[in-house]
């Protein structure tokens, strides 16, 4: 004899994407992203123009380096065949 077992299953509840808490979580974090680029953007400000020769960034750069918006190729390395 078999049996059949019926499973019923209620449907998943979901939030929704616009509750309330996270509207404000979405935008206190991006209040805390816009003040970290800012303090970003002013430390390298303060720097003089060797130390920022010597990180390979131009003062034009600042802000898009803040912003991660600056683009280095990779530096190849040497494989030693030892």
């Amino acid at each position: 004899m078999s049996e059949s077992i019926w499973i019923t299953s209620r449907p998943e509840v979901t939030r929704s994407l616009w509750s309330p808490p996270r509207i404000v979580k979405a935008a206190w974090a991006a209040i805390v992203r816009c003040a970290v680029r800012r303090s970003a953007v002013a430390r390298l400000r303060d720097l003089d123009g060797d130390a920022l020769k010597d990180i390979g960034l131009a003062r034009s750069e600042i802000e898009k380096a803040a912003y991660g918006l600056v683009t280095r190729p990779r530096e190849t390395q040497a494989v030693s065949g030892s």
